[in-house]
């Protein structure tokens, strides 16, 4: 009986001295609980003590940092648009004891998480237009303003009532619901094609007015082109004139005979026949022997 009551005095001796110890990891909060009522938090890594169970147990809580990834959501924007959004969150426990009296377990605070991002990303979108949140690439703004403002809003109030500390906050997908998206391609499309319309109509336009302009330059052109001829013509005219009077100035009679001559060429051909007076000058070359050697005036043919 004494051995009996001997090992059952190590054996309890033992566990109460294997109970009063605790080996805290790196990567854990220990929160110490006595009766079930937390009283000590044990965040250094190491080898510590404690009043041996079951007066005082360890609840063991991670403190790196989580990710959690939320379910696509289908929410509303202020021009009542509906929007399919998927986000991530990154996350830690800040303080174990607030977080162990409110959630307890890591399943527990993500579906609270999800709950709480809902609310502030529906509440962030719903007073935003669809414009401001995927805006223009030269509008800026866009997902970051609604990421920091949701990230802000999820930090203090996850902070404030549950111990953890949201370290980051993202959307990993926006995009319209299945049965919006023709619909949005078709205005999509209608929107590009108007734009279109815009560009060629300002396109022709500009075209119109490039030809104008460059019928005009031609006109003018031209019409210097044509007076610069005719100015040139003029000048070469006059001097063709100066020069045929030079080179006939002091010989006259030669040049009315070639001139005769000339004329002679142009206008008797074969078969030409011309009733002239015997007079006429334009037979004065012709004529210049008499016919019949009378010096008298009568008419007379040649052929």
């Amino acid at each position: 009986m004494k051995t009996l009551l001997a090992l059952l005095a190590g054996a309890a001796l033992l566990f109460a001295l294997v109970t009063a110890l605790v080996v805290v990891d790196e990567t854990e909060h220990a929160v110490i609980t006595q009766f079930g009522r937390p009283v000590a938090v044990l965040s250094d890594a190491g080898l510590h003590g404690k009043l041996p169970a079951p007066i005082q147990r360890v609840t063991r809580l991670d403190k790196r940092v989580l990710f959690t990834e939320q379910q696509p959501t289908e929410l509303l924007t202020s021009d009542k648009k509906n929007v399919v959004v998927s986000t991530y969150l990154s996350w830690r426990i800040a303080d174990p004891l607030k977080f162990l009296t409110s959630l307890r377990t890591r399943e527990a605070a993500e579906a609270r998480l999800a709950a709480l991002v809902q609310s502030e990303l529906g509440s962030t979108l719903g007073n935003l237009p669809f414009s401001s949140v995927v805006p223009a690439p030269t509008d800026g703004g866009g997902l970051e303003q609604v990421e920091e403002r949701v990230q802000k809003a999820c930090h203090d109030a996850a902070l404030r009532d549950f111990g953890i500390e949201v370290t980051s906050f993202g959307v990993t997908r926006l995009g319209y619901p299945a049965q919006n998206l023709q619909s949005v391609f078709a205005r999509m499309r209608a929107e590009r094609e108007r734009i279109a319309r815009g560009y060629r109509s300002e396109g022709k336009a500009a075209a119109q007015k490039i030809r104008a302009e460059a019928d005009r330059e031609r006109s003018t052109a031209l019409a210097n082109a044509e007076a610069e001829a005719q100015r040139l013509k003029g000048e070469g005219e006059a001097e063709a004139a100066r020069v045929y009077a030079d080179a006939y100035r002091g010989h006259e009679d030669f040049y009315r005979f070639l001139r005769t001559l000339e004329s002679y060429e142009k206008v008797l051909k074969d078969n030409t026949t011309l009733v002239l007076p015997a007079d006429s000058p334009f037979l004065e070359l012709l004529l210049s022997k008499r016919v019949g050697g009378s010096g008298g005036q009568r008419e007379g043919t040649a052929r």
